[in-house]
């Protein structure tokens, strides 16, 4: 079974920046807690953001998968501000279903957009970044394995599992 989760990196900016930026209804306050790289990456329970800085990005994974499909409706909105006048790059794991994708934002502009479904390119928008062609996209599609090379090239981060992450926990209303 693959992954079934969401990223948001954000270049030179820190956790309280881009937590500051999301929608107001949001409500994501610290938890206290600090977890593993796997754990912010696969697992539940719901409600939760895990972020971290490393490299000169701001990493937030979504396990339920909100923040990621929605930025460009949110920049819109007025939320996520913090892209401005940076770069962003907002994935999407979804191994289950078999959709895997990849937004890249210049200063809160859409650059490119992929999304494949079973294999197949269903969203693409914009010019192919160099590493889709220099990776290779496997004959069954994207994974779990091309999104990081995507990652990588893009942030020059790696999938590091003793990374630890800042949780945000919905706050109480």
């Amino acid at each position: 079974m693959g992954w079934n989760t969401s990223a948001l990196f954000v270049r030179g900016r820190s956790i309280d920046e881009v937590v500051g930026s999301l929608p107001g209804d949001a409500g994501f306050v610290p938890s206290g807690e600090r977890l593993s790289a796997d754990h912010a990456w696969r697992h539940t329970p719901g409600q939760r953001l895990y972020l971290a800085e490393a490299g000169g990005w701001c990493q937030m994974w979504d396990t339920d998968q909100r923040i990621s499909l929605d930025v460009g409706d949110l920049l819109e909105s007025g939320a996520l501000t913090t892209l401005k006048g940076t770069r962003a790059l907002a994935v999407l794991f979804a191994g289950v279903s078999g959709v895997y994708g990849w937004w890249l934002y210049d200063d809160g502009a859409l650059v490119r957009g992929v999304v494949f479904q079973d294999g197949e390119p269903v969203v693409d928008v914009g010019e192919p970044l160099a590493v889709e062609s220099r990776a290779g996209i496997p004959p069954w599609g994207p994974d779990e394995d091309f999104l990081w090379t995507v990652i990588n090239d893009v942030t020059g981060l790696t999938a590091t599992v003793d990374q630890l992450f800042d949780v945000y926990a919905v706050a109480e209303r």
